[in-house]
Order: structure tokens, then sequence, then C-alpha cells
């Protein structure tokens, strides 16, 4: 039991690498995103099947990954932070996105009207019409959906704030242990019952697309909620991680075969994407679910199991990695596409132009974040803590590290 206890509260590097790993991914995602079919806020002349092809991939599994390392965050954060839980989420998620939607959006709808909207004035005369542009587009009466009309990229921010409101009567009762988790256990322990918790997330889906099609609305937030939820239930228990890592290349070749399946789907007939975005009730929609779910469920599971089996090291660049995820994350999608937009128009290949975007939108999030950590002001409204006076840089780095989701 002792020894149980001291897995449980010990700290456990591969989640900070898994994380480094999630929002390293996202990055890349849009720094290659004006190249593929696909809208997008910003578009290159040319697209290339091989961005097409990376898009449907790691459309798959990349949020539901970075809401499983999400999860287990939340099992820290609730654990040392307690009764100031929730006034800490809104500092750590909240604030970045009420100061995101101000001043970090809005230079990705400008040139995003720019190129697509024929819009022709400077930034100051589209800051006096996008405040009444955007306030007066029918999003419906879903408020998941403003955030992400209003927040673009960001909208991961209110998101795991709602559902971690939402779920804190059941984290509390998971992390007191009044909830007794054994038979779940036994079945993930037999040759396939490791695929038990990927049931509710295609029953969520199936059940809720249809109904709320639009990307994050509440089918989203659900199907999102249940990797979420998972990745606090797995820190509660070593042998949930034990199981895992004994089923790590098991979860590597459903995820493989289920994700060739849905892009030979996909490229086959451009109508089964509309079909998977915004399904009917049918047969088609029921696959499609099964082997989409089956495809976020396994990598992600794949890449918990393999990290936690070799990546379960620190490292100087760990912590120091991890504080700054939340800055650079609200950062640099508008980097992306106000570097992006000149970029894209440049005589150049595809790849060439997404090697560019990608490392000069890269330094450029890092320099601004070098900025940032050095002014309480701007680090509160960035989601860090403030930093103490007479406190040594250490301390605050190490309390800092994975600020938005621990």
């Amino acid at each position: 039991m002792n020894s149980q206890i001291k897995s449980v509260n010990e700290r456990k590097y591969y989640i900070d690498w898994l994380r480094v790993l999630a929002f390293g991914l996202l990055f890349l995602f849009h720094s290659w995103r004006p190249f593929d079919q696909f809208p997008w806020h910003i578009k290159n002349e040319e697209q290339n099947f091989i961005f097409d092809l990376l898009t449907i991939f790691t459309h798959g599994w990349r949020m539901f990954l970075i809401f499983l390392v999400s999860g287990a965050g939340t099992w820290f954060a609730l654990r040392s932070r307690k009764k100031a839980f929730v006034m800490d989420r809104i500092k750590r998620l909240i604030v970045p996105f009420l100061f995101g939607i101000l001043l970090i959006i809005p230079p990705q709808r400008f040139y995003e009207w720019i190129m697509f909207h024929d819009f022709a004035g400077n930034y100051f005369d589209f800051l006096l019409v996008y405040p009444t542009q955007q306030l007066s587009a029918n999003m419906g009466t879903s408020l998941l959906i403003w955030f992400g009309h209003l927040g673009t990229h960001i909208w991961f921010l209110p998101f795991l704030f709602v559902m971690t409101v939402f779920a804190i009567p059941l984290l509390k009762k998971i992390q007191k242990g009044s909830i007794d988790f054994s038979w779940l256990k036994r079945i993930m322990q037999s040759n396939y019952g490791v695929f038990i918790l990927v049931l509710p997330m295609i029953l969520v889906r199936v059940l809720l697309k249809p109904i709320f099609s639009e990307y994050t609305d509440w089918a989203d937030f659900f199907t999102y909620m249940l990797p979420f939820l998972y990745g606090f239930l797995f820190m509660s228990d070593p042998e949930f991680i034990n199981i895992i890592k004994k089923k790590t290349y098991l979860f590597l070749v459903v995820g493989i075969i289920c994700s060739i399946y849905f892009m030979y789907t996909a490229f086959q007939d451009p109508l089964n994407i509309q079909e998977y975005l915004h399904p009917r009730y049918s047969l088609k929609h029921i696959v499609l679910s099964v082997v989409s779910m089956l495809i976020a469920y396994s990598w992600i599971l794949f890449f918990l199991g393999f990290f936690a089996s070799k990546m379960n090291f620190n490292h100087s660049i760990l912590v120091p990695a991890n504080i700054s995820i939340l800055p650079i994350y609200v950062l640099h999608q508008s980097l992306i596409i106000v570097f992006g937009y000149y970029i894209v128009g440049l005589e150049l290949g595809t790849f060439t132009k997404f090697i560019i975007i990608a490392f000069t939108a890269i330094p450029a999030a890092v320099l601004l974040y070098k900025i940032i950590q050095t002014n309480n002001v701007l680090r509160f409204l960035f989601g860090l803590k403030i930093k103490p006076k007479k406190e040594s840089s250490k301390m605050v780095n190490l309390e800092n590290a994975l600020t938005f989701d621990k």
C-alpha cells in the first residue's frame, strides 16, 4: 500500500514529455495547415497531398491526446491546490482566453478577411468593424461554439475550464478512492478488455454528433471529456499505467490499421469526410464513429504507454519547456498566420514554405515568451503565476510548470 501511494504521488516525468509532444505537434499542425486542401484562415495557392494525409491522420487523435494529458495534470493540480483549485483554473484558463480574444486573435481574422473576404482597409479600419461583426454572427445558442468562434485555436482553454468544473464532484470521489475500479482493471487485463474504455467514446459520438455536428459543440465536448477523465483516472492507480504499458504495441497496431482504413475511406470519396463531420443517423455514421474513436483511443494510449516505458526521466529542458507551453500555445497560431500570409506568396515549394513558417514562428513565440516571463502583468495575462520578488527563480519555475492543466 505504501509503495502504491508513493507511486501515485511521485512526479510523472513521462506526462511532462507527453505534454511537450502534444503541444509541439499542435505548432507543426498549424504550420502546415496553409498547404492542405481543407478550409483554414490563410491558404497557399497550391496544396500538397502529403499535408492532406498529415492533417487527416493527426486530427484523429491530437486533441484527444491533449485532453488526456490535461486530465492527468488535473490529478496533481486538484491534489495540490484543493480549495483554491477553481480560482486557480480561472487564472490559468479564463484570463488568458479573455486576453487572447481581445488582443491575440484579431490579427488572425484580419489576414483571413484580406485573403478571403476582400477586405481592403488597414488594421485600424479592421478593428473598428471587427467586434460588431464577431458578436453579430449567428452561432446559435451553444456557448461552446462561441468559444471557437471568438477564440479560434484557444477554444481549448474555456473547454477545459467548463469540463473541469463540470467534473469536479466525480474527480474528488476518484481522488479520495470512494469509487472501486477493481472491476475495470480486471477487464482491462484481459486480451482485448483494454478497449472497454473506447465504448463510451463511440456511444457519445454516435448519439450526439448528428444533433450537435458543429466543431466544438456538445458532441465534441463530451467526446473530449472522456479522455480527460481517463487521464485523471490513470493517475489514481499505477496499475492502470502498468496495464497500458503491456498493451502498448496492441494499441499501435490497431491505431495504424484504423488510420489507414479511415484515410482510404476519406480519399476514396470526399463525401465521406462530410458525412464524418456532419453526419446523419446511418450505418455509415456508426462505422465512421467506431473507426474514428478507435483511432483516437488507440493512438493516445499508445503514446501514453510508450512514454511511460521510455520517457520517465527528468532533463534540464523539461521544466522550462513545460512552463512555456501555455504562453506559446496562446501566441503560436497568430504568429503562424501573420508570418504565413506573406510567406505563402513567395515563389517557393510547399515544403520550403512550411519549414520557413515553422522556423520563423517558433523562434518568435519563444522570444515573446522570454519577454512575457519578465513582467508580472504579462505573466498574469498569459496564465503564469506571479513571480514573488524575494522568491528564487528556480522555485517559481517549478511551481509554474504545467500551469494550465496542473
